[in-house]
């Protein structure tokens, strides 16, 4: 938000939103250096850097670029998926995670027997050993419903993505398709960063759609809209 020249530290940006049931919250913003926000702070935040995990790699960790390949406004049947391409990069910071890595790199000779399997396995049998809840790095792009119009059925059962995608949200439940789960592990993303995303509408309506790539620390968004018919 650019203010205006007048607009002093002690004066500050004021966001309400009310929601259908007449309660309204505000979020505030000031010019303060003790309300901003750079990436340091949102690495933090997401539980991507722990204590003492910085370092200056971390640091100069930049956003990944995603790219809607197509229309940004689509139109669809009900019943009938479209597919969404996208095209998501990154600079491979921070390092993902990559338990059969750390396996080879350690393991020493059993290593060699090792399969990714085997570490699911264990790593299922092994109780979550995070004394805070941490996230997992690791590049991953994930679609989801942002805004819809009034449906008979909750949202989430009348719009279905295969693959079934990431959470971009914390759940930290042990089998959770979420980076803050213990036994996530982040997907392989193809060598030209292409990504192909099915979605299919059982309602018709108007949804705009959410896709986030994230690489653990940090994000960029994408929207489109997508016009259903009956």
């Amino acid at each position: 938000v650019v203010v205006g020249p007048d607009f002093g530290e002690d004066d500050e940006l004021v966001w309400e939103v009310t929601s259908p049931n007449g309660k309204t919250r505000a979020a505030y913003g000031t010019l303060r250096q003790d309300y901003k926000l750079d990436n340091v702070v949102i690495m933090s935040e997401t539980g991507a850097l722990g204590a003492g995990s910085s370092d200056e790699k971390t640091r100069a960790n930049i956003p990944p670029s995603v790219e809607v390949i197509g229309d940004n406004i689509r139109s669809v049947a009900v019943g009938e998926p479209v597919t969404i391409q996208t095209r998501v990069t990154d600079d491979g910071v921070p390092e993902p995670y990559d338990p059969m890595g750390f396996l080879r790199a350690f393991g020493g000779g059993a290593a060699a027997l090792a399969t990714p399997e085997m570490i699911r396995r264990r790593m299922m049998m092994t109780p979550p050993p995070r004394p805070t809840v941490t996230k997992h790095n690791g590049l991953f792009l994930s679609w989801n419903v942002y805004r819809a119009t009034d449906t008979e059925a909750p949202v989430q059962e009348i719009v279905s993505f295969d693959p079934p995608q990431a959470k971009p949200w914390e759940d930290t439940r042990p089998s959770a398709n979420s980076p803050w789960s213990f036994l996530w592990i982040p997907p392989e993303i193809p060598e030209d960063g292409i990504i192909d995303t099915q979605v299919t509408f059982d309602e018709p309506g108007t949804y705009v759609l959410w896709g986030r790539a994230d690489d653990g620390g940090l994000y960029t968004d994408q929207y489109i809209t997508v016009n259903v018919s009956p």
